[in-house]
């Protein structure tokens, strides 16, 4: 059964790649809302109580988006002759187009978020890896993580 999905919290796609689709779906997508790490660090003073104060800064920041990949159909929707056969294909196309580094210039790939109301936000990207867990015996479904970095810290 090709994943249900709506967008009404938004959508996302990483290189062109439509991360809901037919065959896969982000389950958090709302990570991506979210403020981005801070780097620094207060200053601890010698034989005085407390640090001194110092200024943070926005940082890369990583998120793991939980995904769902189905065996049944490929991200157009088109059936699968098995299952595990699907599965594969999907995880295959994933790690090809989205994952695979790319070779080119600073290795990003543009990210391009729309949030609830329609606007979209566009970001480079790198995305880190993807793992995969819980396949269901029977290979209808399986759970996975796609890992991505962001190097401005957060999808503006």
């Amino acid at each position: 059964m090709p994943v249900t999905y709506n967008t009404n919290a938004g959508n996302l796609t990483i290189g062109g790649v439509a991360m809901f689709c037919p065959a896969w779906r982000i389950e958090n997508l709302y990570e991506l809302w979210l403020p981005a790490d801070q780097r620094g660090t207060d200053r601890t003073r010698p034989n005085v109580t407390g640090s001194f104060p110092v200024r943070r800064y926005a940082t890369a920041t990583r998120k793991s988006l939980r995904m769902l990949i189905v065996g049944d159909v490929d991200r157009t929707g088109a059936s699968s002759s098995s299952l595990l056969a699907g599965i594969y294909t999907n995880i295959a196309y994933l790690r090809d187009n989205v994952v695979a580094p790319t070779g080119t210039t600073d290795g990003t790939r543009s990210a391009v978020l729309t949030v609830p109301g329609g606007s979209t936000i566009t970001e480079p990207v790198h995305v880190t890896g993807l793992e995969v867990s819980d396949l269901r015996e029977d290979g209808a479904w399986v759970k996975a993580v796609l890992t991505i970095s962001i190097p401005s810290g957060r999808i503006q």
